[in-house]
């Protein structure tokens, strides 16, 4: 936290941030204590970069963004741990969580940034924009290209795949 002592604003930030970082993770790797680790390395980051981050406008993004990068690096190196949701079979879902994860891992970075950030962390367009340098057009535009290349990757009806919060 940049020295000794506490830092209250980070410690407000970080009973904020904390579950928003392992909801995410656990969409993207489907297991709450690996969630739950890369939510605590990516606040460790924060933590580390406080002074800096706290300021920022998009901190939460900032977050966010490492969170889903963690989580992304550990999903290539994991095997996949899936946690039936209640309507499907333990092997339907680890094959939908898999053919997802392979899909969203042969997206160009900044299209799985963008639905990452979208769809995994409830972000609007606007925050999304803020969080990494761009305008709300290439969000859009990105957001779009993504959509479509799991469409053609995973058939039109993927929609029916957990990947958003909101059930979208």
């Amino acid at each position: 936290m940049g020295g000794p002592g506490r830092d209250e604003d980070f410690e407000q930030a970080f009973d904020d941030l904390f579950p928003r970082a392992q909801r995410l993770a656990y969409r993207i790797l489907g297991n709450w204590l690996a969630a739950e680790d890369v939510a605590a390395e990516a606040l460790a980051r924060a933590c580390f970069r406080w002074q800096k981050v706290k300021g920022l406008p998009w901190r939460d993004g900032w977050v966010l963004r490492v969170a889903t990068n963690l989580a992304l690096d550990t999903a290539k190196r994991k095997v996949p741990e899936a946690e039936v949701a209640e309507d499907l079979d333990a092997e339907e879902a680890a094959v939908l969580r898999l053919a997802m994860r392979q899909a969203l891992q042969a997206l160009p970075r900044r299209q799985r940034e963008v639905l990452a950030l979208r769809f995994l962390s409830d972000l609007n367009e606007a925050d999304i924009a803020t969080a990494l340098g761009i305008s709300a057009g290439s969000v859009k535009t990105h957001t779009s290209r993504g959509l479509a290349a799991l469409r053609a990757r995973l058939g039109d009806d993927f929609q029916g795949v957990p990947l958003a919060a909101n059930g979208t």
